[in-house]
């Protein structure tokens, strides 16, 4: 079973934006979230809980760092410099090198298509995150969207002995990443309806009660509809924006 602490699962997502405190509250109202704020040597670091279990946290970002708000999936691992050092064998970047936070440490990596994302390495239990939740406001799923999944999937099977299982019964073709027999991550082609610019990238799953109403709430409180609720065997999915602009998705799951 995939909990919060699986070595070479993911582990936890934060976003990085700059108003931090109106995201706050955009997703405080969304999701249901309570947020408290917690100095670090780093800034102030905001953790969401739901129903008393961690969710995410959120940061301002870096008015020197240039790029749009982003949510970063991590990786937990049991270290972080060795796992370095195999993105870079594996082809891989880090424009962030391992650096010490409190209570761990992390970097920022980058696949062989340019989608970033975080690996962590903590010595703390987290029993009390919810990870890959049908709880409302809890991360339900991570996706990769990619330009080029073919040069992706043999990156995160080498680095994270991932298993790669590809389902061509409907096009585009979806890959489910496997560790040990659980469902990590998924991986596909890049939308059509995404613009042709935007960079390969990792999107955030939350759960929600009705998909229908988190529109709603998401556009009376700033945000944005990029993808109106849609079907699919397991639910309802819809793919709103933050009022920075960061994507994200909420999923309605069938009892």
């Amino acid at each position: 079973m995939i909990t919060a602490d699986t070595n070479n699962a993911p582990d936890w997502v934060d976003l990085t934006t700059p108003g931090v405190e109106r995201a706050v509250e955009f997703y405080s109202a969304l999701l249901g979230w309570d947020v408290e704020k917690t100095a670090t040597p780093l800034g102030d670091y905001y953790i969401a809980t739901e129903r008393g279990h961690q969710v995410a946290g959120l940061m301002e970002q870096n008015q020197n760092i240039a790029g749009p708000p982003t949510w970063t999936m991590y990786i937990n691992v049991d270290d972080v410099d060795e796992t370095a050092t195999r993105v870079i064998g594996a082809g891989g970047a880090l424009p962030a090198p391992p650096f010490d936070i409190p209570d761990g440490r992390v970097a920022i990596a980058a696949d062989p298509t340019g989608a970033m994302f975080g690996i962590i390495g903590t010595p703390l239990a987290h029993s009390d995150k919810w990870w890959f939740s049908m709880e409302s406001g809890a991360v339900c799923w991570v996706e990769l969207l990619t330009h080029d999944p073919i040069k992706a999937e043999p990156f995160y099977t080498a680095v994270f002995s991932w298993k790669a299982e590809r389902d061509d019964a409907d096009m585009p073709s979806y890959t489910i990443f496997r560790l040990d027999g659980d469902d990590v991550a998924g991986m596909m082609s890049m939308p059509e309806e995404v613009p042709p610019e935007a960079p390969s990238h990792w999107m955030v799953y939350f759960s929600v009660e009705d998909c229908e109403v988190a529109e709603k709430a998401a556009v009376s409180h700033g945000g944005q509809v990029l993808r109106s609720t849609a079907e699919i065997p397991i639910g309802r999915f819809a793919v709103l924006e933050d009022p920075a602009g960061a994507p994200f998705q909420v999923m309605e799951y069938r009892e």
